[in-house]
């Protein structure tokens, strides 16, 4: 039993640009940073690729979440496809809730810039417990609008300073030959 959502945004930067931004964990956790704590990948660079694993901690709808995930398909730097458990740790740590989750991020180049997406989902299990925690996470928490409201921030973030970035760079530095 699925809750999906997606969000995307149109940045002016070519996908190789914004690839190499949002791809830096510490980019990536600022573009959050009151619900991103922290992301490692288990690679030399601490860079993504295809088969690498990683750790986010975070929190999603006001839940702390322990994510740890694989990228299970990459094309640099186009698409980049994700799954993982997310750990939830409720009443203190007395009990945890694992959750199934994944995303896609796409980098598509338009006439207007490179739109980027990232659509994500959390897989609860079918039965008593996973409907329960279902309908506690879309009513009592309003997960899927903070679902959406959680990713939309890292877009608008990350079109924010790569743009100001492209902009900077673009500047005029005032000298003289």
């Amino acid at each position: 039993m699925y809750v999906t959502d997606k969000a995307e945004i149109i940045i002016d930067a070519n996908p190789e640009e914004i690839w190499e931004y949002v791809t830096d964990p510490v980019h990536w956790t600022a573009s959050n940073p009151e619900e991103h704590y922290g992301l490692e990948y288990d690679t030399p660079d601490n860079r993504p690729r295809e088969g690498a694993t990683f750790h986010q901690a975070e929190e999603v709808a006001g839940m702390f979440a322990d994510l740890h995930g694989r990228f299970q398909y990459i094309d640099h730097p186009n698409v980049a496809v994700w799954t993982g458990t997310a750990y939830y740790p409720l009443l203190r740590g007395l009990v945890t809730v694992r959750i199934p989750e994944g995303g896609t991020i796409r980098l598509v180049e338009t006439d207007d810039g490179t739109r980027m997406s990232h659509a994500v989902w959390m897989d609860f299990s079918n039965n008593r417990r996973g409907r329960l925690l279902k309908w506690l996470f879309t009513t009592a928490l309003d997960g899927k609008a903070k679902l959406y409201d959680h990713t939309n921030k890292e877009l608008v973030f990350f079109k924010d300073r790569i743009e100001s970035a492209v902009r900077e760079s673009s500047k005029p530095t005032g000298e003289r030959p």
